[in-house]
């Protein structure tokens, strides 16, 4: 199952003096299994192109397509794509409004018209997959929990939906490092067990570690795209649009600019290592001679 948007535009406020496109002539597929960062500066029109990519807006001009259908035609039932795509917003804890987790949890599955039975297996299964399956919780208020478990819970509550497209903004956003650490972990499991993700992210160190494929945005429009490898081979450039690069291609700029052949495809910290010890096997060699 794939989401295809053909040229698609956005333009908030049409014809008034507040009139403002957030993206422009967008073509963009996100393919079944992979895990696609969005990637740009504050503006870029990163949110908006997410909430295409659900139904949630729908195009100035172009089509969003699920598997082939327009979803915005006229006879397209909308409930098939929110069942599909499930987006979860930045902050997602501020939607939570049950008095219990459960109910909480339950909501989105109850709107579908589920029997009780289906709607408790599928909120046990959506908050053990988020770590939260203690029945003691189920049972809590969402408000008496920390900050990091109120956002699982609010990722219950989209799991819950059994979406094959998960799409989040930036999901780790505001968390402790801990909470931080345990949030992506979630994310990178949830696609290991064969979820496409979208995920937003200011990080570059995140995007390196987790995505398949990346998309840089820059004005409403696609600036790059590619690998992890094909877009951090790029650093200056992204710097130029006012994005951070990963911490390693930091310090690699820093040894190629100081005449150290340090390869330019180096951006994971794993990565590092070798070529650090490559560079000091290099070094030693030249010293000895």
């Amino acid at each position: 199952m794939q989401v295809t948007l053909e040229r698609v535009t956005h333009t908030y406020q049409p014809g008034s003096p507040f009139q403002a496109t957030a993206i422009q002539d967008v073509n963009m597929t996100v393919r079944e299994g992979e895990f696609l960062a969005l990637i740009g500066h504050t503006g870029s029109g990163k949110s908006t192109l997410a909430q295409h990519i659900n139904g949630l807006l729908k195009p100035t001009s172009g089509r969003v397509l699920l598997d082939g259908q327009d979803i915005h035609q006229k006879g397209f039932d909308k409930r098939e794509v929110r069942k599909t795509v499930g987006l979860v917003f930045q902050y997602p804890e501020h939607q939570l409004f049950e008095e219990t987790v459960f109910k909480d949890v339950g909501f989105g599955p109850k709107n579908l018209g589920l029997s009780e039975a289906e709607i408790k297996e599928r909120v046990v299964e959506a908050l053990q997959k988020v770590g939260l399956g203690d029945k003691e919780i189920m049972e809590k208020s969402p408000f008496e929990l920390s900050g990091g478990q109120m956002r699982r819970v609010a990722m219950a509550g989209v799991l819950a939906m059994r979406p094959r497209i998960l799409v989040l903004d930036e999901p780790a956003a505001g968390l402790d490092p801990q909470s931080r650490e345990d949030m992506l972990q979630l994310i990178s499991g949830l696609h290991k067990q064969g979820s496409t993700v979208v995920m937003i992210s200011h990080s570059m160190d995140d995007v390196a570690r987790f995505a398949t494929r990346a998309v840089v945005m820059e004005h409403g429009t696609i600036a790059m795209e590619g690998t992890p490898e094909e877009i951090f081979r790029h650093a200056e450039r992204l710097e130029g649009m006012g994005l951070d690069v990963p911490s390693v291609c930091k310090l690699g700029m820093k040894l190629r600019a100081m005449g150290l052949p340090c390869p330019e495809d180096v951006f994971r910290e794993e990565q590092a290592l070798p070529a650090m010890l490559t560079l000091w096997k290099e070094g030693k060699r030249h010293g000895a001679e």
